[in-house]
């Protein structure tokens, strides 16, 4: 990755436009707002739902208004753009990172890797998820103190080992793989540090271009020079690296490069957010024992607390675009690369759309509750949502099941990032 990060100059005019709506100060960085997030974008939807927040170290426009960010920003708009990273700083190199384009090349792209997440493949992975959920909580039952950090425990293991099975890499490299997309993490939405990056891309890029090139091996091996979708699970494994050898998009084979791509996306989309998932889940149902009750009494509420939990604790609390021509917003002229942050944390508690939004409730309806926004919506929903819901799930059936006296020994602490939501340490006993 190269590229200079570059900030947003400050508009005077658009500050004027905004003035008489921004009666109500907010700062996304601010250590309160940082450690509980939910009643500050709460409360920043109500009172200003586009705000011109101008920092010290960051300059971006904020809308947490529900409909404007479903119908305006994520339904395949033309002027808000993935190009310039999802972050308040721009990466230029992400103009051709697939994952992150924009339409055309993003639907083409997303179409070819959505092969792996449908119906069929969640029926393939569920055997695998399960035996890794049901390793993990044996190994909860053999402890003999019977406590311990649910994150380092349950929480980060399970979804690490699941995208080293998807890869095809071996599962004991899980540990590896969490540090990998935490750094890479780190490095998105921070200053660059061209040093670490290189440092960082040399001891990723060998692991990956290995796996790649261990397929292209049994490609030849077998004599196939032009693979297709029939050798998928066939000659080559059932992951997701396989895949992107056997698939097209604009009429070519994805490159070296575009394979790798494919292998960091996954790396850093498929692994804090659902470990964050099922942190902020068994944190909302233990902090009132009484909401844990509820669901031991009825297990079949564990979709519907998954999906409130996304609703209420958005694992990704905000996303960026920037504008590639000037756009007017709220009677404010925005000019052309203005980052705008849409916040998943305020629209989610849109009182418009959901009935006492700011209360955690696992018997919404989930055909209410599925409305949140966390997967995002559009040409840009979430690619991996269908597994993050299938390991979700099955965790928290297993905990539900296997360890009734699950409950919280002390107090929690949130992981070090003001864009993510989740709890790095949730002290927890079972006996």
């Amino acid at each position: 990755m190269t590229g200079a990060a570059q900030a947003r100059p400050r508009d005077e005019v658009v500050e004027r436009q905004l003035k008489t709506r921004a009666d109500h100060a907010f700062d996304p960085l601010d250590p309160e707002t940082v450690r509980n997030p939910g009643p500050a974008y709460s409360e920043l939807a109500a009172k200003c739902p586009f705000y011109h927040y101008q920092g010290d170290e960051y300059q971006f426009y904020i809308t947490s208004d529900y409909k404007e960010i479903r119908d305006k920003v994520l339904s395949d708009n033309p002027v808000w753009s993935f190009k310039w990273g999802d972050g308040p700083i721009d990466w230029a190199e992400f103009s051709d990172f697939g994952i992150l384009t924009d339409p055309p090349f993003h639907l083409e792209y997303i179409a070819a890797l959505r092969k792996g997440m449908t119906p069929s493949r969640m029926k393939f992975y569920q055997p695998e998820v399960e035996a890794i959920a049901e390793e993990l909580v044996a190994g909860l039952e053999a402890r003999a103190d019977k406590s311990g950090n649910f994150h380092d425990l349950f929480a980060l293991p399970l979804p690490a080992r699941t995208m080293c099975f998807m890869l095809g890499a071996d599962q004991a490299m899980y540990a590896d793989y969490k540090r990998w997309a935490d750094e890479l993490q780190s490095l998105l939405f921070n200053d660059k540090n061209p040093a670490a990056e290189q440092s960082l891309i040399a001891e990723i890029m060998p692991h990956f271009m290995g796996l790649i090139e261990e397929r292209k091996t049994l490609l030849r091996d077998a004599g196939i020079d032009d693979p297709t979708h029939e050798h998928w699970g066939t000659v080559l494994p059932f992951d997701y690296i396989s895949l992107g050898l056997v698939s097209r998009v604009e009429g070519r084979r994805f490159n070296d490069q575009e394979l790798f791509q494919i292998c960091t996306a996954f790396l850093t989309g498929g692994q804090e957010t659902t470990t964050s998932l099922l942190t902020n889940v068994v944190w909302r149902l233990l902090e009132k024992p009484e909401l844990w009750e509820q669901l031991k009494a009825d297990p079949d509420l564990v979709e519907n607390a998954i999906e409130e939990s996304l609703r209420f604790d958005p694992p990704i609390n905000s996303h960026f675009r920037t504008s590639l021509c000037p756009v007017t917003m709220h009677g404010a002229e925005l000019p052309e690369r203005s980052k705008l942050m849409f916040s998943m944390m305020g629209a989610n508690r849109d009182p418009a759309i959901f009935e006492d939004p700011d209360t955690f409730r696992i018997d919404r309806p989930l055909n209410q509750v599925k409305r949140h926004l966390s997967f995002g919506y559009g040409v840009h929903f979430c690619l991996g949502a269908p597994i993050a819901r299938l390991e979700a799930q099955i965790g928290l059936r297993k905990l539900v099941e296997r360890l009734p006296h699950l409950r919280l020994t002390g107090e929690t602490e949130r992981i070090d990032s003001w864009m993510y939501w989740g709890r790095r340490r949730l002290p927890v006993a079972w006996g």
